[in-house]
């Protein structure tokens, strides 16, 4: 009884982790995938989209570090020290140099000292310094966008060539199984010495042409889903994946004409604003400044004890005041940091320019490929109904027995090579026209 207990616990402990093996499976290998669905976990999961969200954040506390310049700034300083002076001199004075003290005798020594120091006025370069740095967040922020347009092109890019691959694999499987059966007639024929040895050899390339041509889209599928799991974070089987088409959208891809609207436009502004306010600082960086400052001291000192000097401990002084910096001679240094901040600015102005070429460019390509596939696909379209004609025409023959199986199988065959064609232009044209969706909006 024991015995059986125990072996009814072991298998229903074994049936538990085998169902939780099943559903994790299934949750990690989807069996049917879509466009949507990986566009989604592949933002969620994107590693540069998180490193972008980073930069937006280190770009902000540039913002704060610039607005620190328009606070007052206060340090405060301490120290204790012992001076043996081999001259003393009984009635001098104490002397205080900036946040150091000097004193012409032996004794023991101690100061604390509270320095407040402000920038009055520096002719707008802090200002400038806080443009700059609201300007890089504001780019930083275009940056991700950009990120997430390329992300969404390259997931366009890799969902097609997987749909496209899926969809090969399948019609040559189906062709493979019409060249086995076309090899299987040609099998009986040669053995009733009605063909030849070398017509059966060449429907056997065939078939080995077909197991081929398989073996590579099944490379090529598994390459693309690798790249999927990359982006989502989610392994697919190949084997029982089903690949969903893209669903069309209403979007015109031959609308967009104003490329000042498109995101690499206003990146490249934003760079540009950059270079121009670093060019501003530059200007002004040798114009005079004015500070102002105030002191507070305590000090205490004894000849012998250094008890005694904390118990002498006391205010010593205060001090208040203004002072104007004037850059005189700097070794030629703000010269070349704006000549420096000039000629990034020129650079800038050429990048932009380039930037917006290869990005008209682009466009121009897809929109190219997009009309050269719409004239295909409508001469595959004429093609694929003559060959349908066709086929029907084969199959009444067959029942009529003037036609051979092997006859209509190689009209299928003939069909469904040419499907292959018609399949992938229809689905780089909607791959396309998504692309240039995720290039021209943000």
């Amino acid at each position: 009884m024991r015995k059986s207990f125990l072996s009814i616990f072991t298998f229903v402990i074994v049936a538990m982790i085998q169902l939780c093996i099943a559903c994790f499976a299934i949750e990690t290998s989807p069996s049917t995938i879509n466009f949507d669905d990986i566009l989604k976990l592949a933002i969620e999961k994107s590693y540069d989209l998180k490193i972008s969200d980073y930069d937006v954040f280190i770009a902000k506390q540039g913002i704060r570090t610039a607005r620190s310049e328009y606070f007052p700034k206060i340090n405060a300083s301490a120290g204790t020290e012992y001076t043996k002076n081999f001259k003393d001199l009984q009635n001098s004075t104490v002397s205080v140099v900036g946040e150091a003290f000097v004193n012409p005798y032996t004794r023991f020594q101690s100061l604390m000292g509270i320095t407040l120091t402000y920038n009055v006025f520096d002719f707008g370069v802090r200002r400038g310094k806080l443009d700059m740095a609201k300007e890089d967040v504001l780019l930083k922020e275009l940056l991700e966008k950009e990120q997430l347009q390329e992300l969404k092109l390259t997931i366009i890019d890799t969902y097609c060539k997987l749909f496209i691959t899926k969809k090969q694999l399948e019609i040559n499987e189906s062709i493979l199984d019409l060249a086995r059966k076309n090899l299987e007639y040609k099998t009986k024929l040669f053995e009733a010495k009605e063909i030849s040895k070398t017509e059966l050899n060449d429907q056997a390339i065939e078939v080995q042409k077909y197991e081929k041509r398989i073996l590579e889209l099944k490379s090529l599928a598994q390459e693309s889903l690798n790249w999927l799991a990359f982006y989502t974070g989610v392994e697919y089987s190949l084997e029982s994946l089903k690949v969903k088409e893209f669903k069309e959208t209403d979007f015109n891809p031959m609308e967009f004409n104003d490329y000042t609207k498109s995101l690499t436009w206003q990146i490249q502004e934003k760079e540009l604003k950059k270079k121009e306010l670093s060019l501003k600082v530059a200007k002004r960086a040798n114009l005079p400044k004015l500070n102002a400052y105030s002191r507070y001291y305590l000090y205490g000192s004894d000849h012998s004890s250094y008890k005694d000097t904390m118990s002498d401990f006391g205010p010593s002084n205060y001090t208040i005041g203004a002072t104007l910096y004037v850059p005189v001679f700097d070794g030629f240094k703000n010269s070349a940091e704006i000549k420096t901040a000039y000629l990034e600015l020129q650079q800038q102005l050429i990048k932009r320019d380039k930037a917006i070429a290869q990005f008209m460019n682009r466009l121009a390509t897809m929109r190219s490929n997009l009309v050269y596939l719409d004239e295909q696909i409508e001469t595959d379209e004429k093609l694929t109904k003559e060959l349908k004609d066709k086929e029907n025409s084969i199959r009444r023959l067959l029942d009529k027995k003037v036609a051979t199986p092997i006859e209509f199988n190689e009209t299928r065959i003939q069909l469904l090579e040419h499907q292959i064609e018609l399949e992938k232009n229809l689905a780089t044209t909607i791959a396309i026209s998504k692309a240039i969706q995720a290039l021209t909006t943000h």
